[in-house]
């Protein structure tokens, strides 16, 4: 009884987010297809898009709105969870705490970032990202983490990087549509 219900719920995850990526007018696809061709993680920039979009015809804006919240809350996110494996860090305590510096870093930028969205400040946005870039480097995955086979940073680093790269993107694109536009 327990896999079925796992099985139904996946089935409904799976839906939800076929039909989500469905919703989108041929016109945003291809601008979220250009956008995320950009980036080192296709798959992951498209899932982004298809999990937060809520309208099927956004404007760069909206595409842009997507990007800054989503940094801002796995940012946040990923600093929580360096300061859980903080705890039980033994030898790797230097590696991980150079991690949490980086995520600090990484989420006052991205909160700034979100503010200058709210600003229309999209000039700041992007020189804040070169921040966020900076401050990633400094986490090295070089390193063993306690109960994890691969350094799960890995993973974290690379997801900020393509939402960086999204913001970057997106970002260039709504300051040439506001400069068409004066």
């Amino acid at each position: 009884m327990k896999m079925y219900r796992i099985l139904l719920a996946l089935l409904a995850i799976t839906l939800v987010c076929s039909v989500a990526g469905a919703l989108l007018d041929q016109n945003t696809q291809q601008r979220v297809n250009a956008i995320c061709k950009q980036t080192i993680d296709t798959k992951y920039c498209k899932g982004v898009f298809a999990e937060k979009l809520v309208t099927s015809s956004p404007s760069n804006k909206d595409l842009l709105n997507v990007t800054v919240t989503e940094a801002e809350r796995f940012s946040a996110n990923t600093y929580f969870f360096i300061s859980t494996l903080l705890r039980d860090a033994g030898d790797e305590r230097s590696g991980l705490q150079k991690c949490a510096e980086a995520y600090e870093i990484a989420n006052t930028a991205f909160t700034k970032i979100v503010s200058f969205f709210n600003q229309g400040l999209y000039g700041e946005i992007l020189k804040l990202t070169g921040n966020v870039s900076k401050g990633v480097d400094l986490c090295k995955t070089d390193f063993n983490v306690p109960g994890y086979q691969i350094n799960p940073m890995i993973e974290k680093n690379r997801e900020t990087k393509v939402l960086v790269a999204m913001e970057k993107i997106i970002g260039h694109m709504v300051l040439i549509v506001e400069a068409l536009i004066m």
